[in-house]
């Protein structure tokens, strides 16, 4: 079993008030083969970006080849979720210790996925005429023989307990973040569709704080409104009263909505999605520090290298200097 923690990226900045207990969820990738272990590098890769933008939450994810170790009882299997990683080509072989397997995690798991292929796994087992189903194209004459219904789209939401479905791999990512709405809120499947590529952006912010603070604030609008001003005017900071006039609203009540929607400080917020931006053209441009200074709005690169240290525990030459050495992002982001 390949093994994977994906621990949160959360900035410092913008949290007050105490922490809150980290929950970890766990999700189990089944494969038929070792050679699937590639492809299945994508869910890794989906619930990372997940992890950077939600709080308080961390994603687990195991890649396991059915029947090389234990099932696990179900003490293990309460709240995980696992994902049968077929691909477009091949049966599984559900043949001797494997069929009472995989029977096993589809009896034990709290949500269930079938990808491709391994919706065919419903047939060897018996359990066809109780399912509908996402089927590819390359299976729906056997899906149809064995009386394996399609739903006729790419993916299916099941919503009486039975297991969930998805006609490829990529389709797969889709029904994924249908998961992340029903968790997290549509805000931050969203989110999170357009950091990955899913959807075109749909908001106007693309940082990762913005995400998680809207995420916080439950989509409060003033909340969004703001963090949207605060990124349309990154190179001139607006003041907070600037911010009030252009959002309607008292330089009070602007202050402390925010905090109470986003436990976070105005101004300290507006610093710190600067100081994200100055690291983000730091790590993927070659503009000099003097013109990323002035892009963010500090009034030098000595000013803004003291902010970032402050921020990150590190420099900007750090930051440039990890480019060229392969490692992009700065410690203590």
């Amino acid at each position: 079993m390949k093994h994977y923690v994906l621990a949160n990226d959360r900035a410092d900045l913008a949290k007050t008030g105490p922490e809150v207990p980290e929950r970890i969820k766990y999700i189990d990738v089944i494969l038929s083969d070792t050679r699937a272990l590639a492809s299945a590098e994508i869910v890794v890769e989906f619930y990372h970006a997940l992890n950077s933008l939600v709080e308080n939450c961390s994603y687990v994810v195991n890649l396991r080849v059915s029947g090389n170790d234990s099932v696990g009882g179900p003490l293990y299997w309460a709240g995980r979720t696992a994902i049968f990683w077929g691909d477009l080509e091949n049966n599984w072989d559900v043949s001797g210790s494997r069929r009472s397997w995989i029977s096993q995690v589809l009896n034990l798991s709290s949500r269930t996925v079938l990808v491709g292929g391994a919706v065919l796994l419903l047939v060897q087992l018996g359990r066809a005429g109780r399912n509908i189903v996402a089927v590819h194209p390359n299976f729906a004459a056997a899906a149809l023989e064995s009386g394996l219904e399609s739903c006729g789209a790419a993916t299916h939401l099941a919503a009486d307990g039975h297991p969930h479905s998805a006609t490829s791999r990529l389709s797969a990512l889709r029904l994924l973040s249908e998961f992340v709405s029903m968790d997290h809120g549509e805000h931050t499947a969203d989110a999170l569709r357009s950091y990955i590529g899913l959807t075109e952006p749909t908001q106007k912010y693309e940082s990762r704080l913005a995400a998680r603070l809207v995420h916080r604030a439950k989509g409060d609008l003033l909340v969004v409104r703001t963090l949207d001003a605060m990124q349309e005017n990154i190179e001139d900071p607006l003041t907070i009263s600037d911010l009030s006039r252009l959002l309607k609203t008292s330089t009070r009540q602007l202050q402390r909505r925010f905090l109470s929607k986003t436990g976070a400080k105005l101004l300290s917020t507006y610093k710190e999605l600067r100081l994200e931006r100055a690291q983000n053209l730091l790590q993927f441009t070659n503009m000099s520090q003097i013109e990323i200074s002035a892009a963010t709005g500090f009034s030098s690169p000595v000013a803004l290298k003291r902010a970032f240290q402050r921020c990150y525990k590190t420099s900007p030459d750090d930051v440039r200097d990890r480019r060229f050495m392969g490692s992009m992002a700065p410690e203590g982001s």
